[in-house]
């Protein structure tokens, strides 16, 4: 079974899914990096040019293709469980954690980059929106939720171990 990542920007999916990669020995699948490798250029570049629906739509294809295969941690996009699609592959091919932050954390880590189109301007006021949008959704997809506030990656990574490991043993 993989182990599926979702959240917000800035709750660490990347950092903690490198993290809980090393931790498991499982390989580990960025649904980000893996767009832009195929695209040839950055989200950014895609919704300026291509607009969020395109992205959306060839996440998606992304999002089913990784769930397919077995055995890997994966670090979805924050908005991938927002498309029906995607969270029907999620929930059929991935344990999924929800990652979590609080807003001003999660605006504090994205503050250093520009590569979030959906946080841009009023950084704290969309992430707020953002979470209050996504909420129910991620609810719904998690089975397990990890708070990365003032965390390290390793630490998330350890505590998402043991909680992947007990929802086995319990026949998860």
């Amino acid at each position: 079974m993989n182990i599926g990542l979702i959240g917000m920007p800035g709750t660490m999916k990347s950092s903690v899914g490198k993290a809980l990669s090393a931790l498991t020995g499982m390989p580990l699948v960025d649904t980000d990096e893996e767009f832009e490798r195929e695209e040839g250029r950055s989200i950014s570049d895609v919704f300026e040019t291509d607009g969020e629906a395109y992205f959306r739509a060839r996440e998606r294809a992304i999002v089913a293709r990784v769930c397919g295969g077995d055995g890997a941690v994966i670090s979805f996009g924050g908005g991938a469980p927002l498309d029906a699609g995607s969270r029907a592959e999620m929930k059929r091919g991935c344990l999924t954690v929800l990652l979590t932050a609080t807003p001003e954390c999660i605006a504090e880590r994205c503050s250093h980059s520009d590569a979030r189109p959906l946080l841009r301007g009023d950084m704290i006021g969309r992430v707020r929106r953002l979470l209050a949008e996504r909420a129910d959704v991620y609810a719904e997809c998690a089975d397990v939720t990890v708070d990365t506030t003032g965390r390290k990656p390793e630490e998330a990574a350890e505590e998402i171990a043991a909680a992947v490991k007990n929802l086995r043993e319990r026949g998860k």
